[in-house]
């Protein structure tokens, strides 16, 4: 993310020209207490920043994304397969608006000037997001966002002390200017801890998890796929199949990161404005950075990849027919390389409203611990018989 921010610092030079060349000699005051930036970040609410992203639906960027998310769903990669069913071709999974942008750049700053800010002082964690889709995904759409500060607001955590969730509408639309997502993103930014200290959460195996190679699980996963799912099926409190994502790897963060969020090289001031010769995932492979920057155990992963994860229960289980018309998440824990994940879901309820016949789902991902460190409120669209 930090990485991201400079980049865009650096393309308003390149497009600029001399004058804010200039602007880089120039270091505006920093940033150090929380209420500073709880007032600071609460200034630009209403403001909408900039369009972000622009990432082509083309068959590689989607089978790229789900190399990424660890999807290899034939709905979104086989185009005989795409071809068979009610789309009568390859779409782009739900998630892959984040291809184009996580949509948290105006949760992580609001509308402050980056050079005020330093991970120093201010790590940030995403908290999750509610996320509802308008509409499909096409072969060959492309797709751009537009974020807005919404709010700011100062929570209690036994943990990290005070912290604040701050909050933003992003909006992602297609070349047509149709609204193909849109989602409320939370992230939380608190004081660094200081003093190497990190984020502690419960790692310790409890349960019969054991380590497993995530590779071939993406290949052994079995789904429900184009064989018919009717709503009058489904009953309240039925488990969903286990989705197995294995032991968490550093090739598993190289390949979201590559796959969906984009890669990109650092420029010079970021690196020494973070103290890292390595910003590459926003600064997750650098494990010196991981754990003084950003507080964490290790290296990590990014919140939205655990997400991806989630909805992923939902159109497994759902089948080719289905609709995931929202999801409402909460990533609560970290999730670091070793960390072993394990996604579960049940069915919450199952009704009719405006003439659709309606499923919410409960998914959570667990660790070895038994601990669930992300969740999500579902609610798919079923045919009826």
């Amino acid at each position: 993310v930090i990485g991201w921010i400079w980049f865009a610092l650096e393309q308003n030079v390149l497009d600029n020209g001399s004058d804010l060349i200039r602007r880089f000699d120039f270091v505006p005051q920093q940033i150090t207490t929380l209420d500073e930036f709880e007032d600071e970040y609460r200034k630009g609410i209403g403001v909408t920043l900039p369009s972000r992203g622009s990432r082509e639906a083309s068959l590689d960027n989607i089978r790229r994304f789900g190399d990424g998310v660890g999807d290899y769903n034939p709905l979104w990669r086989d185009e005989s397969h795409a071809a068979a069913s009610r789309y009568k071709g390859i779409t782009a999974p739900p998630m892959f608006i984040y291809g184009a942008s996580l949509g948290i750049a105006a949760a992580i700053n609001g509308a402050i000037d980056p050079r005020r800010l330093s991970s120093a002082n201010f790590p940030m964690n995403y908290a999750g997001g509610e996320i509802t889709f308008h509409r499909p995904i096409w072969l060959g759409d492309r797709i751009h966002a537009i974020e807005s500060i919404v709010d700011v607001t100062r929570k209690q955590s036994e943990r990290i002390g005070p912290f604040l969730i701050c909050t933003a509408m992003v909006k992602y639309y297609n070349q047509r200017q149709e609204l193909v997502a849109t989602k409320l993103t939370n992230m939380a930014r608190y004081k660094n801890l200081g003093g190497g200290r990190t984020i502690e959460y419960d790692r310790e195996t409890k349960t019969n998890i054991v380590e497993e190679a995530p590779d071939p699980l993406v290949w052994e996963r079995t789904r429900r796929s184009a064989e018919p799912h009717p709503w009058e099926d489904v009953r309240e409190n039925e488990e969903l199949a286990t989705l197995n994502k294995g032991t968490y790897t550093v090739t598993e963060l190289f390949l979201f990161t590559h796959g969906v969020v984009g890669t990109g090289r650092t420029p010079r001031a970021a690196l020494e404005a973070e103290d890292s010769k390595d910003l590459g995932g926003g600064g997750r492979y650098d494990k010196k950075h991981a754990q003084e920057r950003r507080n964490m155990p290790g290296q990590f992963d990014w919140g939205p990849q655990r997400v991806c994860w989630l909805c992923q229960m939902a159109t497994d289980w759902g089948g080719d027919d289905a609709t995931v018309k929202s999801l409402d998440t909460r990533v609560r824990h970290p999730n670091v390389v070793g960390d072993t994940n394990t996604v579960y879901g049940k069915v919450a309820r199952k009704y009719q409203a405006d003439g659709e016949h309606l499923v919410d789902l409960q998914i959570w991902n667990e660790n070895q611990a038994g601990l669930a460190t992300a969740e999500c409120l579902a609610t798919v669209t079923l045919s009826s018989s």
